[in-house]
């Protein structure tokens, strides 16, 4: 009997054995960002991966906090325990993690050039083990702007040490994983600006998880396309969306094909021949598995209108807009897309819930519509009045895109990649709630709505780089016609700053947007001059814009200061405006010869008396 028992407990555990073996086995190789800084136990990214990976798989956590992956760094991991123990666990798959700590003054500046060198000697270790590993290779999680070296040398290291990375898994083959992207926007989930916390932890996981298992999902298309939307005519125009890896992905429109492959991530994009204006087209797009169908599409000029609380201006407010409403339903050329907002920046706390949603940059929701009485008059005044005017008179589709939040300063509007490769601007940005550089009405109106908040980095609308992050990042692979931006009211208090925040938002666009890409100046602006509400910096303020959109090539800008109120700054008169916009338009992109630009001084003299004459261009003879 007991024989028996032996021979079956030996059975038991040969099978339990050849089981294990037959686990895949993931070793997580890094720095403190993989060990887990400050999360309990289980909330580790290679814990959280363990979980997504389940019983298929054993993932082992050999991060070494403070590790270099230079070999003369302070702190080499290949000088470490936990190698050790990393290559006698024998790994299938290696995902390495290294290069923040490399950025320390100590190192990289001494032994950059042992980078490559000291990373294949890591990599070929495992190699000797198991000749057949996957390497999975990672570019670092973010550095933010309020980490203490960032300015002292951190960011230019960081970004050489990530090409460095990625050439070394495009020479070789590895497969690269981006641990940037992902959280690239959450420094919400930063406390100290370089370690995520728990949730930041799970993103990484998923992250990584997306490209060990081959990642399925139904098909589908970004939030920003859908029935009724006006794509940009005449020029090469993309479809995108996400699908099963690396499915083949079919789109019809015409009586013509498109084909293309999703890529690891399930990510597809589709590119359409240019088209000349017209519609309405119905476009297909399917996979083995699954099929959309988008109607009712056109092809004609597509604008973005941005900006704060003037630009978000309801049409049902307007002065004289009653018969625009009242035809709305007979525009059918005309689209729009109203970003709708999460929560109004008003005086009131916001509810937490409201304040994860905000963290999670779930701020903007919209769809393309047709026109109606009532989506009409909830649209921006200024760019429904635009739209129409500029369909009426080139009798091309219009799509209009309204994005805008009220009280939002520019800061929230440009890239993070921007702000942080700006010295001036990388020294406040991570401090906002505090800084004498954002005014004052900002900070005081974001506390009450943050008032329920905890959260170290709790994002904000007016939170440097928040719309950037939350609405316009949507909209980079859209290609527009123009910008309409009405904004300024919130950076009234500190010209000089504007003049520089702005020059930047024009840069920061205009290498986002993908119809703009590396080719100088080519995205438009037009600019409404702020009103005349009688504040004392805003005379300054008009004329600093007015100098600006001269100094920056391809900018134009439109007055306001005759229909607006000194009392008010929401002045009704809008409808005027958003034609003054349109006749810009008119002018510099389709090339009519009318008298649309801005007066400008160019001439002054005395005569008799203390009286002088002053010359303006582009203004009317009498």
């Amino acid at each position: 009997m007991k024989q028996s028992i032996k021979f079956l407990f030996f059975i038991f555990i040969s099978i339990s054995s050849l089981f294990a073996q037959t686990k895949k086995r993931v070793a997580c190789i890094g720095d403190s960002v993989t060990k887990g800084y400050n999360l309990a136990n289980g909330k580790s990214y290679p814990a959280q991966l363990q979980e997504l990976l389940g019983e298929g798989f054993v993932v082992g956590n050999f991060g070494k906090s403070g590790a270099t992956l230079l070999e003369k760094g302070h702190n080499p991991y290949l000088k470490s325990e936990e190698l050790k123990d990393a290559l006698e666990f024998s790994p299938d798959i290696v995902v390495i993690s290294l290069g923040l700590n490399d950025t320390d003054p100590r190192n990289w500046p001494n032994y950059k050039l042992d980078f490559t060198k000291d990373y294949y000697k890591l990599v070929s270790l495992f190699k000797q083990h198991n000749p057949n590993i996957e390497i999975y290779v990672c570019q670092m999680t973010p550095i933010f702007s309020g980490h203490a070296r960032f300015l002292s040398g951190t960011r230019e290291w960081y970004n050489q040490i990530q090409k460095n990375i990625e050439d070394i898994a495009i020479l070789n083959n590895y497969r690269l994983i981006d641990n940037k992207i992902s959280l690239a926007s959450r420094i919400d989930l930063f406390d100290d600006y370089l370690h995520p916390n728990e949730q930041g932890a799970k993103i990484l996981a998923e992250n990584v998880f997306k490209h060990i298992v081959p990642v399925r999902q139904k098909l589908s298309v970004s939030n920003t396309i859908g029935s009724n939307m006006v794509l940009q005519r005449d020029e090469k125009v993309s479809i995108y969306g996400k699908a099963s890896s690396k499915e083949k992905v079919i789109l019809e429109l015409e009586n013509k094909t498109y084909s293309s492959q999703a890529d690891e991530l399930g990510n597809w994009e589709v590119g359409i021949n240019p088209h000349s204006a017209g519609g309405p087209y119905l476009i297909k797009i399917k996979t083995d598995q699954d099929s959309i169908l988008l109607g009712n599409i056109l092809f004609g000029d597509v604008y973005l209108a941005s900006g704060q609380s003037n630009m978000a201006f309801p049409l049902k407010l307007a002065k004289n807009s009653e018969p625009l409403i009242g035809n709305a339903s007979l525009n059918n050329q005309i689209r729009i897309f109203k970003s709708k907002n999460l929560v109004e920046t008003n005086n009131s706390e916001w509810s937490t819930d409201i304040l994860k949603k905000v963290n999670d940059l779930e701020f903007f929701t919209g769809t393309w519509e047709t026109l109606n009485a009532e989506n009409s008059s909830n649209f921006s005044a200024i760019a429904y009045s635009f739209g129409l005017d500029i369909h009426q008179d080139s009798n091309v589709p219009v799509g209009i895109i309204e994005l805008a939040v009220g009280g939002s300063n520019t800061e929230s509007w440009i890239s993070r990649e921007c702000l942080e490769s700006d010295d001036l601007l990388a020294g406040y940005i991570h401090t906002w709630r505090k800084s004498d550089f954002i005014q004052d009405f900002c900070k005081e109106r974001a506390g009450v709505n943050l008032k329920q908040s905890s959260i170290k980095h709790q994002r904000h609308p007016f939170d440097p780089s928040y719309n950037f992050e939350a609405g316009l990042v949507k909209w980079k692979n859209t290609n527009i016609k123009a910008v309409l931006w009405y904004q300024g009211e919130s950076n009234a208090h500190n010209v000089e700053l504007h003049e520089h925040l702005f020059k930047t938002l024009v840069h920061s666009w205009r290498k986002n947007f993908a119809n703009s890409g590396n080719v100088k100046d080519k995205l438009p602006f037009y600019v409404v001059q702020l009103s005349s509400i009688d504040r004392p910096s805003w005379p300054y303020f008009r004329d600093s814009q007015r100098l600006i959109c001269s100094e920056i090539p391809n900018v134009f800008m439109a007055v306001s200061s005759d229909l607006g109120d000194s009392l008010e700054v929401h002045p009704k008169d809008k409808i005027p405006i958003g034609i003054r916009l349109s006749n810009l338009v008119k002018k510099h992109e389709f090339g009519k010869n009318i008298n649309s630009d801005t007066p400008q001084p160019i001439k002054a003299y005395p005569i008799k008396n203390n009286l002088f004459v002053i010359e303006f261009n582009n203004a009317k003879k009498y």
